[in-house]
């Protein structure tokens, strides 16, 4: 068992302000069922800091999500992009969420927190979203933000050079990924919303993932 994986505390950015201390483990962080094949990815939970979770086990998190998913205004959101992404979500083989730093603040960066700090945070968290990556192996991951999408392109690097694209095919640990890019789905307007989930559904179509 990987070391993500044992860990159900984090004080990694404890100086930060910041702590992860859940009844499950920081890679175990995905809300939805971990077979799904498409993953949206955001930025960090909403929450005021030091959120613990009360409540949710692993299992909640995947059996729950579906009823936060229809009832929360982040995830109704993704019905005008796409009403056939928004089906799926929190169903089995459907469609998950996680987040690129798995600690939560109301505001980002955090309060108080220079350039330099925050970007310290994202990199404390990439060993755990690396892991679910790894573990799990999505086919399709989808970037809702700007500064997720910038790291999104480390971690999982294009095949090819893939500047100025707003989709790419990378790979991690040997294993092919469809990375979506897009801004902050809560902040584009619809006709931005509804080209996007004509692309997402195209390249759903193109890996096998929607007949």
């Amino acid at each position: 068992m990987s070391t993500a994986e044992q860990a159900s505390v984090c004080s990694k950015c404890s100086a930060l302000g910041l702590t992860f201390d859940r009844a499950y483990g920081v890679a175990d962080f995905l809300e939805g069922y971990p077979d799904s094949p498409i993953w949206i990815i955001g930025l960090n939970p909403a929450n005021e800091i030091g959120w613990k979770d009360e409540g949710r086990t692993i299992e909640q998190l995947a059996e729950g999500f579906r009823a936060i998913a229809i009832k929360h205004p982040y995830f109704r959101d993704f019905n005008r992009v796409s009403p056939w992404l928004y089906g799926l979500l929190g169903k089995p083989h459907g469609v998950a969420h996680t987040d690129l730093v798995k600690c939560s603040t109301k505001q980002w960066p955090p309060l108080n927190c220079s350039r330099k700090a925050t970007s310290a945070i994202v990199e404390n968290c990439t060993p755990f979203l690396r892991e679910q990556l790894i573990r799990y192996k999505p086919k399709m991951v989808i970037c809702n933000g700007a500064e997720v999408c910038a790291h999104i392109n480390t971690t999982i690097p294009p095949l090819e050079p893939a500047e100025n694209h707003t989709s790419y095919r990378g790979v991690i640990e040997g294993f092919e990924v469809c990375v979506v890019l897009s801004g902050f789905i809560g902040r584009i307007d619809n006709y931005s919303r509804m080209r996007l989930g004509a692309e997402i559904e195209q390249l759903a179509a193109e890996i096998g993932i929607k007949t």
